[in-house]
């Protein structure tokens, strides 16, 4: 009788699991499919109005957002080819979802209880093409997720055990072996040449130690000893900001896009040039994800507040 009481609970908790995740992606979660369907209808009919040149490729509306647009709304369009892409940056979205649907097999029970516009022919496309179908499919990409998976069960684990502060000595250490690695998996290849076996076996684990270079902060923030780096990482300035993040993500491929594209003239690139860039097109796009969050993100805030409150009294 325990284990069929037992059984059903986890049944049920499962189910929970994947039901919330995906309402989640309504609601919790900055609710990010309503938002992301609107600007996939805007990015469809209207992209092509926002701008003119002779690199200019937009048509009319995106055949592919026309024909694929439910693999979006399903969260499986990384699985799409380059060519057939409906905003391409949109890959991350689906692998977030997958990793989440496949995650309680990677954790112990009392755990869960508690295609870029490419305006050129020849090898370069074929290459990005191979380069984006690779990098974009969830068993090339889960690594990190598995970091930060690993890195919550820990923490589970060491509330449970009641275990102390740090070291100094373990915190030193902790700190300049995840800053060497960190830096190292962003800087280690800049000005190299490295050969075939180098690239493979830095593109293999790249991400995997950065991830874990950022485990290690969130790791010491956690537990009350990131010292003056929590304290700028929880500094209230950033709310706001986090609030629009997702937002941000959605447009600012497009104003680069839109910028670049109907350019009429040569770039002298530059240090300073890319700082200059760098900055006007974050400010730009967080100017933008002001707009959407407001036109579309905070209305459907307020909807489902009222439709829950209702079904709540």
């Amino acid at each position: 009788m325990e284990l069929g009481v037992w059984t059903t609970g986890r049944r049920v908790l499962f189910i929970s699991f994947y039901y919330y995740h995906f309402l989640g992606a309504w609601k919790e979660q900055g609710r990010l499919t309503p938002v992301y369907m609107m600007f996939l209808a805007f990015y469809t009919t209207l992209m092509a109005y926002l701008g003119s040149g002779p690199l200019w490729n937009y048509k009319e509306t995106d055949p592919n957002c026309q024909a694929y647009w439910w693999w979006n709304l399903l969260y499986f369009n990384n699985f799409l080819t380059a060519v057939n892409q409906c905003i391409p940056w949109s890959w991350y979205l689906a692998n977030d979802m997958q990793f989440y649907v496949i995650s309680p097999l990677f954790m112990d029970y009392s755990f869960e209880m508690a295609n870029y516009r490419i305006f050129t022919d020849g090898k370069f496309s074929v290459i990005w093409s191979v380069r984006f179908d690779t990098m974009t499919k969830p068993y090339t990409r889960m690594d990190p997720y598995l970091v930060g998976i690993a890195l919550a069960y820990f923490l589970f684990k060491r509330k449970q055990n009641n275990s102390g502060k740090l070291s100094l000595v373990k915190l030193s250490i902790g700190w300049v072996v995840a800053s060497v690695v960190t830096l190292t998996t962003v800087f280690g290849i800049y000005h190299q040449e490295p050969d075939v076996v180098t690239t493979s076996f830095y593109t293999a684990i790249n991400r995997s130690c950065y991830a874990c270079g950022l485990a290690w902060v969130i790791f010491v923030c956690v537990i009350g000893q990131g010292g003056f780096v929590n304290s700028f990482l929880s500094w209230k300035f950033w709310i706001p900001l986090s609030r629009l993040t997702f937002c941000a993500y959605l447009v600012h491929p497009l104003i680069q896009t839109t910028y670049f594209a109907s350019l009429r003239d040569s770039i002298v690139c530059s240090h300073m040039t890319m700082i200059m860039y760098h900055f006007g097109f974050l400010i730009m796009s967080y100017m933008a994800a002001l707009v959407v969050s407001l036109l579309f993100e905070s209305p459907v805030i307020r909807l489902e507040r009222l439709i829950r409150n209702k079904f709540t009294s």
